[in-house]
């Protein structure tokens, strides 16, 4: 890598790229099974634990189950005081 590639890097449309990729991933998603979508958590499970290993550890996953409690009780909720 020469001084021309890190300044082309640099000077790349950061916020086209955004944008790209915002709308790849809004059109994948609408379009994707659940199958796929599990894939794609999973492939993203493991590329964290690559970089992070140990992840979660004991409090990051019980912070993660406290969200997830929380999540439940609102929806249960709004699911007793939808009218009918």
């Amino acid at each position: 890598m020469d001084r021309a590639d890190f300044r082309a890097f640099v000077d790349r449309d950061w916020a086209a790229i955004e944008e790209q990729k915002a709308r790849f991933w809004s059109d994948r998603k609408h379009g994707m099974t659940a199958v796929e979508a599990l894939a794609v958590g999973d492939a993203l499970r493991l590329h964290a634990q690559s970089v992070k290993p140990g992840w979660p550890d004991d409090a990051e996953r019980r912070a993660d189950l406290a969200v997830h409690v929380r999540v439940a009780e609102a929806l249960r909720a709004v699911s007793l005081h939808r009218p009918r």
